[in-house]
């Protein structure tokens, strides 16, 4: 799974006092841990490391966002916040159209 993950991918904490909460993969330090934004609680300017053993990943990846990464442009919090939101609520659509 560690080499799996990309930047400005959606991943779900599986552990710890934030499990349940996603985020996007701001930075991999290594290949056990990353660094995690929210752009609520865990912004820009200080984010989570996290071991990727605590994670849950999903195969959605903010391009967009991880190109303005790599090159060393950062986002606003709100952008992060609205692309987490966006591909929650993409979840739960595909989640109902398989109950269903």
């Amino acid at each position: 799974m560690e080499s799996s993950l990309k930047i400005g991918q959606l991943v779900c904490s599986k552990r710890g006092r934030d499990r349940g909460r996603f985020y996007l993969v701001l930075e991999i330090i290594n290949e056990t841990f990353v660094y995690l934004v929210d752009g609520e609680k865990r912004r820009m300017e200080n984010p989570k490391p996290k071991n990727v053993k605590h994670l849950k990943a999903y195969p959605m990846v903010a391009e967009n966002l991880a190109s303005q990464w790599e090159a060393g442009q950062y986002s606003g919090n709100s952008e992060i916040r609205r692309v987490i939101a966006e591909f929650k609520q993409t979840l739960l659509n595909q989640e109902s159209e398989t109950r269903g």
